[in-house]
């Protein structure tokens, strides 16, 4: 049996924050250097990076406080991600004239923040995967572990990869790209450890309703376009 045996503790701490770190280098400066590409004003840029980090922040922080009932305070990147989707949304109302760019800039990045994150994670030893004995196993005291970390890790960082190949081919679209998004997360989250306990956790039910208001967007998008058509 493949086993991965989980790095000494003293070095899961301080990795888990540099991954945080660099999830947030990666993702905000791939897409305000995207912007900038698409000459979206110095301002605006500058602007949108302060409220989508502050929005990041404070929903991934607060999505850990809530669910652990003001017991822990954490960063939760299904929160964080419904902070970035969230600046998205008002930053396009203020400047409408950028939307198309700023969802395309900032959606991309959410598998790429979201993938470097759990790598993080893996090193830390945090949202652990379910019991598992398996290839791949990750050994420790208590019981071997399914590597829900390293796999999410690698699905949604080779997403990325696939979202940008889409959007050099001009195919990108970043409502149904936040949709799929949502929905791997939703499927991926079955092999965590809080599983066992219940049928859904509140990471799926945040990713749930997340899909659900992008599919309705989506739909209502296209029905408006068919309409114009006609018209």
């Amino acid at each position: 049996m493949w086993e991965i045996v989980p790095p000494a503790l003293p070095w899961g701490e301080p990795m888990y924050r540099a991954m945080i770190i660099l999830s947030f280098v990666f993702g905000m400066g791939y897409a305000t250097f995207d912007l900038k590409k698409r000459d979206v004003p110095r301002n605006i840029r500058f602007y949108l990076l302060m409220m989508e980090t502050s929005f990041v922040l404070y929903l991934g922080f607060m999505a850990t406080f809530i669910q652990s009932r003001g017991k822990l305070l954490g960063l939760n990147g299904s929160g964080g991600a419904v902070g970035l989707l969230l600046g998205v949304l008002v930053f396009s109302r203020i400047t409408p004239q950028y939307k198309k760019e700023i969802m395309n800039a900032y959606i991309i990045v959410l598998p790429l923040m979201y993938g470097i994150g759990k790598i993080g994670c893996a090193f830390a030893g945090c949202c652990a995967g379910r019991s598992y004995n398996g290839l791949f196993s990750i050994h420790t005291e208590a019981e071997d572990l399914f590597p829900v970390q390293a796999l999410e890790a690698i699905v949604f960082i080779l997403t990325f990869a696939m979202s940008v190949y889409f959007k050099e081919k001009r195919s990108f679209d970043p409502l149904v790209a936040a949709l799929i998004y949502s929905v791997l997360k939703v499927l991926l989250d079955f092999f965590r450890d809080t599983h066992p306990e219940r049928f859904i956790t509140t990471n799926q039910i945040m990713c749930t309703i997340i899909a659900t208001a992008l599919g309705i967007g989506i739909i209502i998008r296209k029905s408006r376009r068919e309409k114009i058509v006609i018209d």
